[in-house]
């Protein structure tokens, strides 16, 4: 059968639903839609008698007849030829989770400028940060549409901006970033050992005192760390992508840093490589006993139990149980990283080493952290300045 009509309950409201195949396009493709949201069922058949009249007619995919959510899954099979299946998997949730709501089962032609401020304005007073990324998303999918000669022209791209607001400087202006002060870090880590997992303690010991973002440190492998220069090598991160896109199912996979800064080789301090070269020894004697070998040159440093990539929200859990254990102060793990931030500006490093080291592309997310928690570092800038003219101008 072509067609099946359905009745289904939405907010207490019974509607109608169809889904149907029209034919194949001139390629062999074969064109399958779904359509809800009629009040009746005749009202549902109506409209596909009319979608296929149109679809033989060849009038389908003129004046911009068709649904976005249709158009959606058009771009995204192109997207993915272009894209790392991370960026895929952080598009399509963008999409599947916060705009198909409100635009999935809209025609093109009657998705207009108005109603994208609309649902713009709803992201908003919703409190989505990411909401400027929504608005992308919609536009990029919507300019597909222009390229494709479905619509004329592209109505969100016609709406204000929305202003992106990082999460740093979101957290400066509301007063809410949080770090661990040098004693709060120390009994952290005391913690940690205490806990007895070594393979915790040190992957805390790694993003305490390098900076790094959690999911690069789990991407690390032993070949990035050099333990006669006491240096270590960032270059990848963990991410979610996907594997098999009919099903849309998802692996954990490593990949490159998405940009220069990320890919960064920095120095560490003696204990915590000292630390680094007991785990690798202790791993290698676990996994022996389990029977996996662990000396490869690609071995990760902090895998799971079966010697494959943790998940990206593992560390969270780690963190979750031991602050509870201990009951200490919390903080979010990529906080860890302004807390690296902090102590680095209060053992007085250069704002570029600092912004090298923990891979900012530029100095403005940097300079944020290190400007909320020493402001007084700039007034006494001001005094040393004015001291330096009154005593050298005896000088000259």
């Amino acid at each position: 059968m072509s067609v099946s009509f359905k009745q289904y309950t939405k907010y207490n409201q019974k509607l109608w639903k169809f889904q149907c195949y029209l034919g194949k396009t001139e390629f062999g493709e074969e064109v399958r839609t779904t359509r809800s949201g009629f009040q009746t069922k005749k009202e549902a058949q109506q409209t596909y008698r009319q979608l296929q009249l149109d679809f033989d007619k060849n009038k389908l995919k003129m004046n911009g007849n068709i649904t976005f959510k249709e158009l959606y899954e058009e771009f995204i099979e192109q997207y993915r030829l272009k894209v790392k299946p991370s960026t895929i998997m952080i598009t399509r949730r963008a999409i599947e989770d916060h705009a198909l709501e409100y635009f999935g089962n809209k025609m093109l032609k009657d998705i207009s400028v108005r109603f994208c401020t609309q649902v713009n304005r709803r992201w908003i007073r919703d409190g989505y940060k990411q909401a400027y990324y929504f608005r992308r998303a919609v536009a990029q999918i919507l300019q597909y549409g222009v390229q494709q000669e479905l619509i004329l022209e592209n109505p969100m791209r016609k709406t204000e901006p929305i202003k992106r607001q990082e999460i740093d400087e979101h957290l400066v202006a509301t007063e809410t970033m949080t770090v661990y002060t040098p004693k709060e870090l120390a009994i952290f880590l005391e913690s940690c050992k205490k806990h007895g997992n070594m393979k915790i303690e040190t992957y805390f010991r790694v993003l305490a005192y390098t900076g790094a973002r959690k999911s690069e440190i789990l991407a690390l492998e032993w070949n990035d760390i050099n333990f006669d220069s006491n240096k270590l090598t960032i270059s990848k991160t963990l991410a979610e992508v996907e594997y098999d896109p009919k099903s849309k199912k998802t692996k954990v996979a490593s990949q490159s840093a998405k940009t220069n800064a990320g890919k960064r080789t920095i120095s560490i301090d003696l204990e915590t490589m000292a630390m680094l070269q007991e785990w690798r020894t202790r791993q290698q004697f676990e996994f022996k006993v389990l029977g996996i070998r662990a000396t490869n040159k690609h071995q990760l440093v902090f895998p799971n139990k079966d010697n494959h990539f943790c998940r990206p929200g593992q560390p969270n859990d780690w963190y979750d149980v031991i602050a509870t254990k201990y009951n200490l102060k919390r903080i979010t793990l990529h906080e860890f990283r302004k807390t690296h931030v902090s102590l680095c500006a209060m053992a007085d490093m250069n704002l570029e080493d600092i912004m090298y080291r923990v891979g900012h592309k530029d100095s403005k997310m940097t300079r944020q952290v290190y400007n909320y928690f020493y402001p007084e570092r700039e007034e006494r800038s001001a005094d040393q300045f004015a001291q330096f003219i009154e005593k050298e101008k005896y000088l000259f």
